[in-house]
């Protein structure tokens, strides 16, 4: 079909349809047109040929596209854009002529785009003639439909515009916006904003346009020009009564311009409200997020879901929201925010009651005994050292790199964090972008424990933990040549000689004194030079990491790990067991606990017993909440330990025999009696292969399940409603199993296993 298509130069005329629904925008009247927004869904056939064309041409829009513009680049994030506008603002509220931010509001750039002129762009381009045939094949006479209920309007054609729901479409749009910013970038008429040696011109996603303007009132008209010539064009227009001009500093604040944009004292960009002043721009974002988090979580508490069901919410709504917030703006959140939120958080968690586990534990990974609630202010961290990527791969393109490297000149970006820069007044040196990431580095050096001094990459020049009378080394010559770290110098055998380094970095003879002294100084501050170096603990991370995709989750499980502290319930459960260290395999009972169902609850019911959740009467006693700590199933005088209350009561140890004997005989091999194996999930004493190990989970889960809704009076343990209930949980694994796409064999084990017990009725 895609070849014969090639050929003729078109699609079907059927197969180019897009069929239009209209959502009513928030509060607009839905009388108006103008009040829908569109939603456009196009064929399948259609949709696969230009992801087709898509993959081909993301691998090259990183060469075609300039870093200026962030928006479906690979590898490329709108926070690239936030960090230079920080930068930006942080730098010009002292320069002496007028500086603003323009920001523009463009009227439906993507429907407006002309096709003619897009065919122009592509072609200069050089995208190629039969590349660019096949893209217009996606635009040959294409029409649509409007479904209105289940009604469909007659057919229209689409004479402009980057199709809706097209993969392709995100690419030629920012295609189509790149002979703007080169044409201001080009332009004689246009003052950009300088910050040290670097100069600012335009920054875009997608259609959020910011335009970094200098010396406003000579610049501004030149600029409307500029996008007016543009727009003829390409169809782009500009919205100027929704556009807006932020003044950055004193100079404009104190101009009476008669401008055509509106003037205002903050502006939205990529969902984050920006002010001219840093500190301002931070308190507001970070305080109103934590304002909606609590707002939310406090009309949501008045609702009967469960402990499970709100672990969800904490992980699919409120973490995803704060990390925008964190990948974002990469400053210093306001005072005391993260205890606010945690507090917040876990008064929503327990319903404003006491909280039953610790908040650390609960944040451990599932694999290691913990319910994975997200620990937000490492999640922040990761975040904000995402931007070693960056700072560690000279290679790598940002529009902020260039502003970063004159900062921290005469440092190189790569050596500043090895450099042991002293974090007092760092904020006035540097700014608060790059002192951030300073301060966070530290802290995640001091979290993880690393005490790698020395390694491969630790930075021979304007290093103060490597001084020679009392001042770092500084010599231009070396650097020029190449050589700038202990890894440079530094063999598989130890320490290079002076003719070595001399004739593989063509070093002059008389710095052969300066290498003198560097040896001295190396043995004076306890750097290993008779050995290699090796590389710093976290740099795997980041250097040479040009794949970010899942970076963060990765920097962010490390970090976490590195927080864990012993378990005390399992030294409990040890004790209570008489069983040694090594007797329990806890990996097995947090494995367990996670495959034990695909019901979330049926799981925090496992996780329950472990950590021994319920309030038995022994501790319920200690609580003064009761006159007896007796247990309340028996009556030999024995204390309702939790042990006693869910394993050794003669009347429930009578129940788990008769689940054990149940399970035997269904599975057809012996489960022992053991309250390593039924309470703590820890299978590794029997040889039960998965199906089986399924089948026995289920038939646990249930006897908890029992246990827990009826070890307090009145008592109600029989068999047969236990196996009435594990009938329930096997229909619903099978289902579920089943709508999982499992294998026959799964399949087939739940079948065999739900027969079995209705036999047992």
């Amino acid at each position: 079909m895609f070849n014969k298509s090639i050929e003729l130069g078109s699609f079907h005329r059927d197969a180019n349809i897009a069929v239009i629904s209209l959502l009513l925008k928030p509060g607009k009247d839905p009388t108006l047109p103008t009040s829908y927004r569109p939603l456009s869904l196009i064929g399948a056939d259609v949709k696969l040929f230009a992801k087709i064309l898509a993959s081909r041409l993301e691998a090259y829009m990183s060469k075609l596209i300039h870093c200026d513009q962030t928006g479906f680049i690979k590898s490329h994030f709108s926070s690239d854009n936030v960090r230079r506008l920080l930068h930006v603002l942080d730098h010009t509220p002292n320069s002496a002529t007028p500086c603003a931010i323009l920001s523009l509001d463009a009227e439906k750039a993507f429907d407006h785009l002309d096709w003619n002129f897009l065919w122009s762009v592509l072609e200069i381009m050089g995208l190629g003639h039969n590349f660019i045939n096949m893209i217009k094949i996606l635009y040959s006479n294409p029409s649509a439909t409007v479904i209105t209920g289940a009604k469909f309007s007659s057919f229209f054609p689409i004479l402009r515009g980057s199709r809706q729901g097209c993969p392709l479409s995100p690419f030629l749009f920012a295609i189509s916006l790149e002979p703007l910013a080169q044409a201001i970038r080009l332009s004689s008429t246009y003052s950009p904003v300088g910050i040290l040696n670097t100069q600012h011109y335009i920054s875009l996603y997608a259609d959020d346009i910011l335009l970094f303007v200098n010396n406003v009132p000579q610049t501004l008209p030149h600029l409307l020009t500029i996008l007016d010539i543009f727009g003829s064009h390409s169809g782009y227009k500009v919205n100027k009564t929704r556009s807006a001009l932020l003044p950055l500093n004193e100079p404009m604040k104190n101009l009476n311009i008669q401008s055509p944009i509106p003037v205002v004292e903050h502006f939205k960009y990529l969902g984050i409200e920006i002010y001219p002043s840093l500190n301002k721009t931070v308190q507001f974002n970070y305080n109103h997020i934590l304002e909606q988090v609590s707002n939310d979580l406090k009309k949501w508490n008045k609702m009967t879901d469960t402990f499970q069901t709100r672990i969800s919410v904490i992980k699919m709504n409120i973490l995803p929201r704060l990390n925008f917030i964190a990948s974002m703006i990469p400053l210093t959140p306001p005072t005391n925010f993260w205890k606010k939120l945690n507090s917040t958080v876990s008064f929503y968690l327990w319903r404003g009651k006491r909280p039953r586990y610790k908040y650390l534990n609960l944040q451990r990974c599932k694999t290691d005994g913990g319910l994975s609630i997200p620990n937000f202010k490492l999640y922040y961290y990761s975040f904000v050292l995402r931007a070693l990527t960056v700072w560690l791969n000279p290679d790598v393109k940002t529009s902020w790199r260039p502003v970063e490297e004159c900062i921290v000149a005469p440092h190189r970006l790569q050596d500043f964090i090895y450099s042991n820069i002293s974090l007092k007044n760092c904020t006035l040196k540097y700014g608060p972008v790059i002192s951030n990431l300073l301060s966070v580095w530290r802290d995640v050096e001091k979290i993880t424990n690393v005490t790698s001094m020395w390694h491969k990459d630790s930075p021979i020049f304007h290093n103060y933990k490597l001084l020679t009378a009392n001042k770092p080394f500084s010599f231009p010559a070396w650097q020029q040549n190449g050589i700038n770290t202990l890894g440079d110098v530094i063999g598989e055998a130890g320490l290079r000689t002076f003719q070595d380094l001399q004739s593989f970095y063509n070093l002059p003879g008389f710095s052969f004194f300066l290498y003198l002294r560097l040896r001295a100084a190396m043995k004076t501050y306890g750097v290993p030079w008779n050995s290699p170096l090796s590389p710093h603990p976290l740099q795997h991370f980041f250097y040479g990491n040009m794949e970010t995709r899942g970076l963060v989750s990765a920097i962010y499980i490390t970090l976490l790990k590195t927080t864990y502290k012993p378990l005390g319930i399992q030294t409990i459960w040890e004790k209570e067991l008489k069983l040694a260290d090594d007797q329990i395999d806890w990996q097995t009972v947090w494995n367990n606990i996670i495959s034990s169902s695909k019901n979330p609850n049926h799981q925090l019911i496992h996780y329950h017993f472990v950590f021994k959740y319920y309030l038995t009467p022994c501790k319920r006693y200690f609580m003064h909440l009761t006159t007896s700590p007796l247990c309340t199933f028996c009556s030999y005088g024995a204390y309702g330990t939790f042990l006693h209350m869910f394993w050794e009561c003669p009347k429930v140890y009578k129940f788990w025999t008769k689940v054990s004997s149940t399970l035997s005989e269904i599975l057809g091999t012996t489960i022992p009696m053991s309250p390593q194996l039924f309470l703590l999930n820890d299978d590794s004493c029997c040889n039960l292969n998965s199906t089986e190990k399924k089948v026995w989970m289920a038939g646990t889960t249930v006897a908890k399940k029992l246990l827990a809704l009826h070890w307090q009076p009145p008592h109600s343990l029989n068999q047969r409603k236990w196996i009435l209930s594990c009938i329930d949980v096997v229909n619903l694994e099978l289902s579920t199993a089943r709508i999982h796409g499992a294998k026959e064999k799964t399949l087939m084990a739940w079948e065999n296993a739900a027969d079995m017990f209705t036999t047992l009725l």
